[in-house]
């Protein structure tokens, strides 16, 4: 198991009382389910800031095809070469 640390913080009293609903009713660790919460918040946030600091790395000339036919009919050509 990899190495833990304990923090305290304070939730508002709503997301508590329904966290505990939830959690309940599904038969959910409190401490996992707010651990995997996290994770998951962090991976998103790191996925927006890699999109941002690779944004406009590719010019039109490098994927012509992103910009000349609307994603629609792109989709549908993907489709049709099934």
């Amino acid at each position: 198991m990899p190495e833990t640390k304990m923090i305290h913080i304070r939730f508002p009293a709503t997301v508590i009382d329904k966290m505990t609903v939830y959690l309940k009713e599904h038969g959910i660790n409190r401490n996992s389910f707010i651990v995997e919460a996290v994770t998951e918040k962090l991976r998103r946030e790191m996925q927006v800031k890699a999109f941002r600091e690779t944004r406009g790395a590719l010019t039109h000339e490098d994927a012509p095809e992103w910009t000349k036919t609307g994603g629609t009919k792109w989709v549908q050509g993907l489709r049709g070469k099934d």
